[in-house]
């Protein structure tokens, strides 16, 4: 009777580690693609396609689907930074948040994007 009594307080708290670990496992793809996102933009700084492809290869699937996944170079405080968006799965992979889990990595320019000039520290050829 006890034991019948406490399954579902069992389930529950499975499925809440279950949704942590998918939580964890998301950030860490989103992680894992911005910092490959930002290597590829420090070489290729106007190839956006490039860098999309680069960082989905570090994104297992079914993270890496096209409407789970998203690549952006932004700049903020003067410094460009890949960032990499994924939905979050809710309970499977595969259902998703309205709410994604982003990852961020700054670009280490050694390629001037065009229509800059020089960045600092990187010499023209």
């Amino acid at each position: 009777m006890e034991f019948a009594a406490m399954v579902p307080f069992m389930m529950l708290a499975l499925a809440l580690v279950w949704q942590v670990l998918l939580i964890g496992v998301t950030s860490m793809y989103a992680s894992h693609g911005a910092a490959e996102a930002a290597r590829q933009a420090s070489v290729t700084p106007d190839d956006m396609a490039r860098i999309d492809e680069e960082a989905r290869k570090r994104v297992r699937a079914p993270w890496d689907g096209e409407d789970v996944l998203t690549t952006e170079v932004v700049e903020k405080d003067g410094a460009r930074f890949a960032r990499v968006s994924l939905d979050m799965p809710v309970f499977l992979p595969g259902v998703t948040a309205p709410w994604p889990i982003t990852g961020e990595a700054k670009v280490v320019t050694e390629v001037a994007p065009r229509g800059t000039s020089d960045p600092e520290g990187v010499e023209a050829p």
